[in-house]
């Protein structure tokens, strides 16, 4: 068990700082997963996180997204209430019909289609589709995906309109 679980540290905070010194998206988060997962493939020695140590995880994921709150950020959804509600509920609308084709036509079950095309952050998502059951690599997968074209076309939009460096 304590190989197990040292093997399973090692490749989670290597696979973590491998991912931040390649600048991936989310690095710490992806690359711990892609080093658990390796482990996990090509032997025995990965370490299963209990149930309560799951817990404490997601209460620690809680935290980290509460201190995202600020006075400002509740300012500009007060101001910006009717817009927010209308680009959310697009987001909701879009990511239903593509759930919804992914379900129908490619044999993902409901959980994965759904949480597969959900608009929200990595961590967020991760924490949704491990607890779902749902395929959390390709959960994962599409969201880096998501993420990084969403980071290549902003930066090449911005450089277009003389806002990028």
């Amino acid at each position: 068990m304590l190989l197990s679980l040292v093997t399973t540290l090692v490749a989670a905070v290597g696979g973590a700082a491998l991912a931040t010194l390649l600048k991936l998206p989310a690095a710490p988060l992806l690359g711990a997963m892609i080093g658990v997962a390796v482990v996990k493939l090509t032997g025995d020695l990965a370490f299963e996180i209990p149930s309560a140590g799951r817990w404490v995880v997601y209460c620690v994921v809680g935290w980290l997204l509460g201190q995202t709150v600020t006075r400002e950020s509740v300012t500009a959804l007060k101001s910006h209430a009717v817009l927010i509600v209308v680009v959310v509920g697009l987001f909701l609308v879009f990511g239903l019909a593509l759930a919804w084709f992914l379900w129908r036509f490619n044999g993902l079950d409901v959980d994965t289609a759904l949480l597969a095309t959900a608009p929200g952050g990595i961590a967020q998502i991760g924490v949704l589709s491990a607890e779902a059951k749902a395929n959390v690599p390709l959960i994962l997968s599409i969201h880096v995906l998501r993420i990084t074209s969403v980071i290549v076309l902003m930066s090449v939009g911005l450089k277009l309109m003389g806002k990028g460096t």
